[in-house]
């Protein structure tokens, strides 16, 4: 005779309604933006051809005279590396504010019910 798989949302159900409320909408948003993790990293290579592509065509400008050229590579350089950046920086804070939300259904399960810090 097998035993039955518990169920996780049984361990819940001891939980006040309003803790049970907060796990479930913040494990959607953890899905939610795992979610969106995925497509940026999915993404992220599709961005770095993109930015090359764009800083190697501002240095066609050279064919307009050396100052033009420069002015062309350099703020093509500037605006690839900032975007990339970018791309960069919202999937490192992603990572975070997935590890901060799963970190906060694990408190609220603990039975350790906070009110999160604002940020600023």
């Amino acid at each position: 005779m097998t035993t039955p798989t518990p169920d996780p949302n049984d361990a819940d159900a001891a939980l006040p309604p309003k803790v049970r409320e907060r796990i479930t909408r913040y494990e959607a948003k953890a899905a939610r933006l795992t979610g969106v993790l995925g497509d940026y990293e999915r993404r992220r290579p599709i961005y770095r051809r993109c930015f090359i592509a764009f800083t190697i065509s501002g240095y066609a400008g050279f064919a307009f005279g050396v100052y033009p050229g420069l002015w062309a590579s350099l703020c093509t350089t500037v605006i690839s590396v900032a975007g990339y950046a970018m791309v960069y920086t919202r999937i490192w804070e992603l990572k975070g504010e997935i590890a901060e939300t799963v970190e906060d259904v694990a408190l609220l399960r603990a039975g350790k019910v906070h009110e999160r810090r604002p940020d600023w």
